[in-house]
C-alpha cells in the first residue's frame, strides 16, 4: 500500500498522520496514528489507533495499511454503490412525483422535470422523453431500473474481488468516513452487510442458471455437478425428465 502525508488526484493510497489523536465518541485524546484510505480525492475509510511513540505508531500504521490493501478493490466498488444508492433515492422520489402527475393529468414540477432529464442518459431521453413536462413517469422508470441494475452489478463485483475475511480480516478500528466530525460507523459491518446482500442475489441465480446451462447451453448434468458441486439429485429436481 502506498503511504503518503497529503492528498493526490488519483490512485489508491493511505494518508498517515502520527501524533495526538482525538476519538469523537468520547472526546478522548492519546498519541497514535490516523490512517485515511483514499481513492484519489475520495475517502474510503478511516482508522485511528492508540500507539505510544512515534516510530511504533509509524510502523503500526504501515502494518494496518498493508492489511487493508486486499480490500481496496471491493471498497472502491462499494463506495460507487453508495453513491448510486443516493441517486436511486432521488430517482425514486422523482418517480413518485411523476406518477402522481400522470395520475392527475398535470405536468411534473419544473424543477423535478429538469432533475429527471439531468439524471437520464441520452438513450433514455430518446426513448421516453415526451418533450414536455407531462408523462415523464416512463422516463423516471427507466432511470430507476438502470440505477438498480448498476447497484446490483457493483455489489456483485465487490463480492467477486473480496478477499477471504478469515485470511484478511478488517481491523475493528476501521470506520466509514464520517460527516461533521462524527464517526461514520463500522467499516467491517457495512462491508459485511453489502457482501451478504450480493451473495444472496447471486445465490438466487443458481436454479435458473443451472436450468439454462443444461436446457439451452447443452452443458451436461455431469459437467454442472462437477463444476458447481451441486448434488445430482438437486440438478435432477430442477430438470425433471420430460
Amino acid at each position: 500500500m502506498d503511504i503518503t502525508t497529503e492528498t493526490r488526484d488519483k490512485g489508491v493510497y493511505v494518508i498517515r498522520s502520527v501524533g495526538t489523536q482525538t476519538w469523537a465518541a468520547d472526546s478522548t485524546e492519546a498519541h497514535g496514528v490516523r490512517l485515511e484510505l483514499m481513492d484519489g480525492l475520495q475517502p474510503l475509510a478511516v482508522c485511528k489507533l492508540e500507539v505510544p511513540g512515534t516510530l511504533a505508531a509509524e510502523e503500526r500504521g504501515t502494518a494496518e495499511a498493508d492489511a487493508i490493501d486486499p480490500w481496496t478493490r471491493t471498497l472502491r466498488y462499494l463506495a460507487a454503490v453508495k453513491r448510486l444508492r443516493s441517486h436511486l433515492d432521488s430517482a425514486r422520489r422523482l418517480l413518485d412525483e411523476a406518477e402522481d402527475a400522470e395520475e392527475y393529468g398535470r405536468p411534473v414540477d419544473e424543477v423535478d422535470a429538469s432533475a429527471l432529464r439531468a439524471m437520464a442518459t441520452p438513450a433514455e431521453r430518446g426513448q421516453a422523453d415526451p418533450g414536455d413536462d407531462y408523462d415523464l413517469a416512463p422516463l423516471a422508470r427507466l432511470i430507476v431500473a438502470r440505477l438498480e441494475r448498476q447497484i446490483e452489478d457493483g455489489l456483485r463485483k465487490a463480492l467477486a474481488f473480496a478477499p477471504d475475511p478469515t485470511e484478511a480480516p478488517i481491523h475493528p478500528a476501521w470506520e466509514l468516513p464520517g460527516l461533521g466530525g462524527m464517526p461514520g460507523g463500522s467499516l467491517a459491518q457495512a462491508v459485511a452487510r453489502d457482501l451478504l446482500a450480493s451473495w444472496a442475489s447471486v445465490r438466487d441465480l443458481r436454479d435458473p442458471l443451472i436450468t439454462w446451462a443444461v436446457r439451452d447451453a447443452e452443458v451436461t448434468r455431469t459437467e454442472v455437478q462437477q463444476t458447481t458441486g451441486v448434488s445430482r439429485s438437486t440438478i435432477n429436481r430442477l430438470l425433471p425428465a420430460d
